[in-house]
């Protein structure tokens, strides 16, 4: 293998998980870190002083363009737009193309939908990747003051919601153990003091439609809000879904970082429900059934 493909494949993994960060979507991570490594090849890092700097900056800018023009394209999504959820590395059904990666929360990734894409960028690599401001200055071509500043300025749009990149992955995995539990046992009291109160419940289908029990079912325009809202809703629908569905199974694992439910119909993934905790409650709930975005967790 040649030198600058050997160092390419060094970085990849940080390429894809900044490309990921950035996008919530995997094929259009897979896309900008494929089209890097041609340009790098094509071009040869011989004469470059910081190649890793260098590769960063590529795969970034290139991730902020993506970003800007797949907002656009947003605007005709039908219903509520959630990021492609992406298996953790070690999980069976982690793709298999990228052998390590960081991927952060859906709930984060959602936050992240606040900020700009210059601003998203200056942010994840500052507060996930760690770079300093001398090293943002490089990759983006602008004064350390200049990093200062948009970073200050994304931290003040996210306000207190910053608070939401601390986790603790035992606690979360005890909290989703209860929240199933409650709904298995159809507890009502169970559920709802397990949830905030100001609780939202986030569905992404894309249009897609489900029957149960002969009642075509779209996931929900809007958001659910309030705890007893969402705990009715989850009662009413958990266990006419087990029914009708074939072949109905279900299994939790570790996806952008954080324990998560996955169900299926056989081997077709058919939803997957994601939980944001804020201490010992259930902050936001995210439903993915879009089957694009749940391809990569095909059995």
């Amino acid at each position: 293998m040649e030198p600058n493909a050997k160092l390419f494949l060094e970085y990849k993994g940080l390429l894809f998980s900044i490309a990921y960060n950035m996008l919530g979507n995997i094929d259009a991570a897979e896309d900008i870190v494929q089209d890097v490594f041609l340009k790098w090849i094509e071009a040869g890092g011989e004469s470059v002083r910081n190649r890793k700097a260098f590769l960063v900056r590529m795969v970034t800018n290139a991730s902020i363009n993506q970003l800007s023009s797949a907002r656009a394209r947003r605007e005709q999504y039908v219903g509520i737009w959630l990021p492609e959820p992406l298996a953790d590395a070690g999980a069976p059904t982690a793709i298999p193309r990228i052998e390590s990666y960081h991927a952060l929360s859906i709930g984060l990734l959602v936050l992240l939908e606040k900020l700009t894409p210059q601003e998203r960028a200056i942010f994840l690599l500052k507060e996930v990747f760690s770079y300093d401001y001398d090293e943002l200055a490089e990759i983006f071509d602008k004064t350390t003051a200049s990093c200062r500043q948009l970073f200050k300025r994304a931290k003040e749009h996210l306000g207190k919601d910053t608070r939401r990149f601390t986790a603790d992955m035992r606690v979360h995995e005890r909290i989703l153990h209860n929240f199933l539990e409650a709904i298995s046992a159809g507890s009502m009291d169970g559920l709802i003091h397990l949830l905030k109160e100001d609780i939202r419940l986030f569905a992404d289908g894309a249009g897609a439609v489900f029957v149960i029990q002969r009642q075509r079912i779209t996931a929900f325009p809007k958001p659910i809000e309030g705890r007893e809202n969402i705990g009715r809703l989850l009662l009413t629908l958990v266990p006419k879904f087990r029914q009708s569905v074939p072949d109905y199974n279900q299994h939790t694992t570790l996806v952008n970082g954080m324990p998560t439910l996955l169900v299926y119909s056989g081997d077709r993934p058919m939803s997957l429900v994601a939980l944001e905790t804020e201490g010992d409650l259930v902050r936001n709930i995210y439903v993915q059934t879009n089957p694009d975005k749940l391809k990569h967790f095909q059995k």
